[in-house]
């Protein structure tokens, strides 16, 4: 069991990710093409069965993704770790900064964006860590 875990490679990660990324948002679009009122009068457990079904799909490509990028990155040569790690260093730290500058701001100015502080900060990290591993790259070119 453990060989065939060790030589899978994980494929079609990139589509994986296309369609999760498309499933996440399709209860937002099934939402504005039928009238949820109408529904919900007459089926109200429709509405959690599609966001429960939709979103367990992405979740699902989601972690399947991040497995086979992760083990993509460990089986690689150790540039490729070492830009990986200096990378997330990069963003860790910015989204840890970018955190405290975030619940200072929303709890003194904006208390209702506190509930949005994760998505933000995760689109934080994600441009942190695209963009750190691109300095990184360069500083070892």
């Amino acid at each position: 069991m453990k060989n065939i875990l060790k030589k899978f490679s994980f494929p079609y990660k990139t589509p994986v990710l296309i369609f999760s990324a498309v499933f996440i948002f399709t209860p937002l679009i099934l939402i504005n093409a039928i009238n949820p009122i109408k529904i919900e009068a007459t089926n109200p457990h429709l509405f959690k069965q599609i966001f429960l079904s939709t979103s367990l799909l992405a979740t699902l490509g989601f972690i399947y993704c991040t497995l086979g990028y992760h083990f993509q990155i460990l089986r690689g040569d150790e540039l490729k770790l070492k830009i990986h790690l200096e990378s997330l260093n990069i963003a860790f730290t910015t989204a840890l900064v970018f955190l405290f500058v975030l619940i200072f701001v929303f709890v003194n100015f904006v208390p209702t964006m506190l509930n949005y502080i994760l998505v933000i900060l995760s689109v934080i990290a994600i441009i942190a860590y695209v963009l750190g591993a691109e300095f990184v790259k360069e500083k070892y070119q």
